[in-house]
């Protein structure tokens, strides 16, 4: 697979105040957790989607801000009051700026494409890499998604 953009999962119950953060056109910037990704791997200027769990679909897209760092998460008290300990902890972060998008992509959507219907059930990390044709798919569905509507 070639190694060219992050999908973000994004589960709400995990960080309950994700909707201030991501809201049409607005843009933010957070720190998620690498998982077992290899920290020299995640660098500056990576594509990022992000995939919100809980069947929200694709809610933002972005890119990393930052390699990844040793570090806590500085924002620790919006997360769930179940996950403030671990996120207290030192892991390897990376900070991710993003714009939500205008119309959310449905799971529904996503799992009705060839390519793209394994995503929901296959990336259950927090964060995992897509490949420049599953990236690409990605965008073709947020454009035709987001694209105005010519009433004569």
């Amino acid at each position: 697979m070639n190694k060219y953009a992050l999908l973000v999962r994004m589960n709400p119950e995990y960080w309950p105040s994700w909707e201030s953060y991501i809201q049409p056109n607005k843009d933010a910037r957070v720190w998620f957790k690498i998982g077992r990704r290899i920290p020299q791997e995640i660098t500056c200027g990576l594509p990022v989607i992000i995939l919100g769990t809980k069947n929200l679909g694709i809610l933002a897209t972005g890119e990393t801000v930052t390699n990844s760092q040793l570090r806590t998460d500085p924002d620790w008290a919006e997360v769930s009051p179940t996950q403030q300990e671990e996120c207290k902890e030192v892991h390897y972060r990376v900070q991710i700026s993003f714009k939500g998008l205008q119309s959310p992509i449905p799971i529904e959507t996503i799992r009705a494409n060839s390519l793209l219907f394994q995503l929901p059930k296959t990336a259950r990390e927090t964060v995992t890499w897509l490949s420049s044709e599953k990236y690409n798919t990605i965008l073709d569905l947020i454009t035709r998604q987001n694209q105005p509507v010519n009433v004569e």
